[in-house]
């Protein structure tokens, strides 16, 4: 596939989600005019995420680019330059995911094609409670109301991340009782969902690799799925590494991560059994898909890490696709009800699982009237 891509120009939306949530979107055309579409927020540093997308767009504009891997050495940049700053990840992430959509478009095939992949008809997810609770009641009854209402609606595997205003530094001391209401919320959702439910827990690096497996032993009362990110995976892998040897559960994480090696390294140093690239910030949909499978080499399993909108959701639906063997997609629930209207064809999500749509590239594009109505759109 020798599809070679020229940008041309950028424009960007974004849209208000909730009152905890803005979605933020790159669409970049090339120089047929052909449009592909990607997610670049980056909580706190969008603002700083928008601006790289604009200089490094204008920097390739006109060049051909012939797939994604090309894009940092036509910039000049490494991985640790990503790896540095989560804003220059993003954008360069942002614009990767891009060339892949318009090399599929150009040559009338779906991402999961362009990315090597078969095309598959549906994707298993999960559904994250958390983002759907940041601005409403997060008492323990709220959390177990949450997973209970995923459940009916068809989601086999719920997670939450319960841990809010826990964080170092603690001591083996206290740490149970700073983490009281958080092991409380998971205890409520196991109550709530029944036993024969996956519960995951995101610890959102609140804990330290002396307080960590106190938690996990909290914890294993619910018999959670998996505990993600004790601590950070990118600022502490020698650190996960000895907290997983201490704790029953198996080890997530890796959001925060960029390149392949960086997913390679986790499960080899045996810090993380399943990695969770996020095609936001690891590298891009080509990234991420050589992500998950260099975890899967080195004896790991991949679950892409997605609490964001339905353009991100379908690319790592397209992602997860093109990897045989990965497991489960993240899915951010209930944080907005209109969230399916904001990309056409609507995202279907039913039963626990993500729908593929049939169009080539991403098969989706953003919906302008959705856009205008909960957001806006600006010229670079």
């Amino acid at each position: 596939m020798g599809e070679k891509v020229k940008i041309d120009k950028v424009r960007f939306a974004e849209v208000v989600a909730s009152e905890a949530t803005t979605w933020t979107f790159a669409e970049i055309y090339d120089v047929d005019g052909l449009c592909a579409v990607a997610e670049i927020t980056c909580g706190a540093n969008t603002a700083e995420a928008v601006r790289l997308t604009i200089e490094l767009a204008g920097r390739l504009r006109g060049r051909d680019i012939e797939g994604e891997s090309d894009v940092e050495g036509m910039l000049l940049l490494t991985v640790a330059d990503m790896q540095g700053s989560m804003a220059l990840a993003t954008a360069v992430s942002g614009i990767r995911t891009v060339v892949s959509d318009l090399r599929a478009q150009r040559q009338g095939v779906t991402l999961t094609e362009e990315l090597g992949g078969a095309p598959q008809e549906s994707i298993l997810l999960y559904a994250n409670i958390n983002r759907h609770l940041l601005t409403r009641d997060r008492s323990p009854a709220s959390f177990g109301k949450a997973a209970e209402y995923a459940v009916s609606q068809g989601f086999g595997i719920v997670k939450c991340a319960p841990f809010d205003g826990v964080g170092p530094p603690s001591t083996r001391e206290k740490i149970l009782d700073d983490a009281r209401v958080g092991i409380e919320r998971v205890a409520a959702v196991r109550a709530a969902v029944g036993p024969n439910i996956t519960v995951l827990v995101d610890c959102h690096s609140r804990f330290e690799r002396h307080t960590a497996a106190l938690v996990a032993e909290q914890l294993a009362k619910s018999d959670i799925g998996w505990f993600e990110e004790p601590v950070e995976p990118t600022e502490d892998a020698e650190g996960l590494a000895v907290i997983a040897k201490e704790v029953s559960m198996i080890t997530a994480g890796g959001e925060s991560g960029y390149g392949h090696e960086f997913f390679r390294s986790v499960v080899k140093n045996g810090a993380l059994n399943v990695v969770m690239p996020d095609v936001k910030h690891c590298g891009g949909l080509a990234e991420a898909r050589a992500s998950g499978l260099a975890a899967m080499e080195a004896g790991g399993d991949v679950s892409l890490h997605s609490p964001s909108g339905p353009v991100s959701l379908i690319g790592g639906g397209h992602a997860t696709a093109a990897m045989p063997g990965a497991i489960h997609l993240e899915h951010a629930v209930y944080e907005a009800d209109w969230r399916a209207e904001l990309v056409l064809p609507h995202e279907r999500v039913e039963n626990g699982r993500l729908w593929m749509p049939d169009g080539v590239g991403l098969g989706a594009a953003l919906n302008a009237d959705v856009v205008e109505r909960h957001g806006r759109y600006w010229e670079a």
